[in-house]
């Protein structure tokens, strides 16, 4: 025992060794005079473009211990650009983005909501489309504290387009400006930023942005929907990475479209002049992400200048808005597995709102539509279970006469529904092709913005939200009442009751009447939207059992 740990000890000791001599960097080279230190960190920036070449392969950049030092020093400040759509507060301190509050979105429903901050709520630790500085060499201090002659506020009216200026410079001559151009009627901007080599010796490089966004609050959504990093890529389309996924390190370094840092009502989306590299991406916390993508590293000889621009979106999941952003951006909307069905229902709802202007009543419609579409496959499913219950005392003398003859009672009850032509499985089928539509449309009410903070009537003033009584005080706590999950239940524990029990045990008909509580509970957070849609439909299928009910009956007694 005490040989081999004398043998471990020695083994880590020459592989500490050896790593120190073969793959350890040698020193670094005094700093020129006039030149400060500073930290290399991350941050983000605008697109870049590849920089002219001149003549043969140029040199390797000169190392400069310790980076660049800015030219003169500048106090931090805030420049807010305010649009008719939004209100934009650009931090001079690494030219990024530190708020960013939507006029037509508020973060709660009625008078009392101020507009929303779609980078979470609270300022950033970094402010996002920071510039990524991790290559550049030598290193650039971060945050650069940009220097500009805009003023404290700049208006922008819808048609008109303003843009603000940033600059910054090193004691040896590099030079870097960033320029925004916003426009008053669109959530879409232009972030371009430009590299001058006014120094002595080559500098490299390379350009890229930095998203930074922080999921708290309402934009941490909820566990129905998705939130995180989305990455647009010519191979495999679009890829979603969730936070779970970016803790784990499970981002593909890899070439990008565009790359979007996606909540679910509202996004980021970084779109470059050309493909870039997704470059890291990483989780602060358990709420706060960023993703870096640059271009190809550039090095810049004295004189050389390289330029670069994105353009980014930052605001609402609106088809028509991301559809004029990108053709395939509206993909971010995630309909689910059925998006196919999705779509269209969405579509109707949307188009039946423009009458109504209501989408409670929207929602309504919608459900007593596709109540009618599927009225045959309902109604063969009603009077196939009501034959097989008609056939449930035979069935019970059957099974106490093969009582110990599993296979004998299997064939008896077939021969059984040969003579009286019931097919068992066609109270089910009609049931399982609703069910990709009932999916399709729950996933759709879920992504649907324009449900957010969409009343209804009276007290329900949010689809997109559990509706909210009142509160009860139990036990020290506030629970909530809410009186559409509570109907809800009520109609499912009805249309059980209702419903031809076919064949089933007593206990299995006793567990049955539990899946209205079990409903009641796990719809009792779910958003108002999706509550009036099982509700109205659960109304429908019980007019409907009453309808035929009612025609049985007369039936029955017409020929006695």
């Amino acid at each position: 025992m005490e040989k081999r740990m004398m043998l471990a000890i020695a083994l880590s000791i020459a592989v500490l060794i050896g790593y120190q001599y073969f793959y350890s960097p040698p020193p670094p080279p005094p700093a020129p005079a006039g030149v400060a230190a500073g930290k290399d960190d991350g941050a983000t920036v605008p697109p870049v473009s590849a920089p002219s070449a001149k003549g043969a392969p140029a040199p390797a950049p000169a190392s400069v211990a310790g980076g660049l030092a800015a030219k003169t020093a500048v106090s931090g400040r805030t420049i807010t650009v305010k649009t008719p759509l939004y209100t934009a507060s650009l931090a001079t301190e690494g030219g990024g983005v530190s708020s960013f509050l939507l006029s037509g979105y508020k973060d709660a429903p009625g008078p009392t909501g101020a507009p929303l901050d779609i980078l979470g709520g609270k300022v950033p630790l970094q402010p996002t489309l920071s510039l990524y500085l991790d290559e550049d060499r030598p290193p650039l201090p971060s945050p650069l504290a940009f220097s500009s002659d805009a003023p404290a506020m700049i208006a922008v009216k819808a048609g008109e387009t303003r843009s603000v200026l940033l600059t910054w410079e090193s004691t040896t001559g590099v030079r870097v400006s960033r320029e925004y151009v916003f426009h008053g009627d669109k959530y879409e901007f232009e972030a371009r930023v430009q590299t001058t080599n006014g120094s002595r010796e080559p500098v490299e490089v390379r350009p890229g942005l930095e998203l930074d966004q922080v999921y708290e609050g309402e934009l941490a959504g909820d566990s129905y929907s998705f939130h995180g990093i989305v990455v647009g890529s010519g191979k495999s389309g679009l890829t979603r990475y969730d936070l779970k996924d970016i803790s784990k390190g499970k981002v593909e370094k890899g070439p990008a479209r565009w790359i979007a840092a996606d909540a679910k009502y509202f996004t980021w989306i970084l779109l470059p002049e050309r493909e870039w590299t997704v470059t890291r991406a990483s989780l602060t916390g358990e709420t706060r992400a960023r993703v870096a993508a640059a271009d190809t590293a550039a090095i810049l000889q004295p004189g050389d200048t390289v330029r670069a621009g994105a353009r980014v979106f930052a605001g609402p999941k609106q088809t028509a808005l991301l559809e004029a952003t990108g053709k395939d951006l509206p993909d971010l909307i995630d309909f689910g597995w059925f998006a196919v069905v999705a779509k269209p229902l969405v579509f109707l709802m949307k188009a039946s709102n423009r009458v109504t202007g209501n989408y409670g009543i929207d929602i309504i419609l919608l459900t007593i539509l596709i109540k009618i579409l599927f009225y045959p496959l309902t109604q063969k499913s009603i009077v196939s279970m009501k034959k097989m219950q008609e056939l449930g005392p035979i069935i019970k003398t059957l099974k106490e006469k093969y009582k110990g003859d599993t296979q004998r009672l299997n064939q008896e009850t077939m021969n059984l529904y040969k003579t009286y032509k019931i097919n068992p499985l066609s109270g089910c089928l009609p049931m399982v092709a609703q069910i990709p539509v009932f999916i399709a449309l729950y996933k759709g009410l879920l992504v649907t913005i324009e449900l957010r903070h969409a009343p209804f009537f009276l007290w329900i003033n949010d689809l997109s939200a559990p509706e909210h009584l009142w509160n009860i005080a139990v036990a020290g706590y506030d629970l909530p009442i809410r009186l559409l999950p509570l109907l809800m239940g009520v109609s499912m524990f009805l249309q059980q009751k209702m419903t031809p029990s076919a064949g089933m045990e007593p206990m299995q008909q006793k567990m049955m009447l539990f899946m209205p509580l079990i409903f009641t509970f796990m719809f009792w957070s779910f958003p108002t939207g999706l509550v009036i849609y099982w509700l109205v439909n659960n109304i429908l299928a019980i007019g409907q059992q009453m309808i035929y009910n009612r025609k049985a009956d007369a039936a029955k007694a017409a020929t006695a």
